[in-house]
């Protein structure tokens, strides 16, 4: 069952992210109290919405984005999704997406738009599911740890 994100979600969203991230080609090591904060942060504004999907009450998916106006209209941002590692291959990233596209469109957002890792397996299923690159887009990051005096 898909449905939107609520705060009683956080306990088995942190354990989907934890373990969608734990394997290939991430290998990262998030601690449950690192990603319920992660996803806290994320699902706390006021723009914020979410979605999950649920089998057997637990959750197998968690998608976590912000409805944000720019020039043609709102636009969902994703900032996070994942899939725990029994559900993926299967379908369920796919109908996450179609689910919360076609509830967003219902409520008038007119695009989604994300940032992903290239070559990595999300970039082909992002791909897959209708998104497209944008080479005039570059993603800049700046360190700031140590910087301040």
């Amino acid at each position: 069952m898909i449905r939107r994100y609520a705060q009683t979600d956080l306990e088995g969203a942190a354990e989907v992210f934890r373990a969608a991230f734990a394997g290939e080609p991430w290998n990262e090591d998030w601690s449950y109290e690192l990603a319920a904060r992660r996803i806290s942060e994320l699902m706390s504004a006021p723009q914020s919405a979410g979605y999950v999907n649920e089998e057997n009450g637990v959750i197998t998916a968690i998608l976590c984005g912000r409805v944000l106006h720019y020039l043609r209209g709102a636009e969902y941002v994703i900032d996070e999704f994942c899939v725990s590692p029994s559900s993926q291959r299967q379908g369920t990233g796919t109908a996450v997406i179609e689910y919360a596209a076609s509830e967003l469109k219902a409520e008038g957002v007119a695009a989604m738009a994300l940032m992903t890792a290239r070559g990595f397996p999300s970039e082909k299923f992002y791909l897959r599911n209708g998104f497209e690159g944008n080479d005039g887009m570059v993603f800049m990051y700046r360190s700031i740890k140590g910087e301040c005096k």
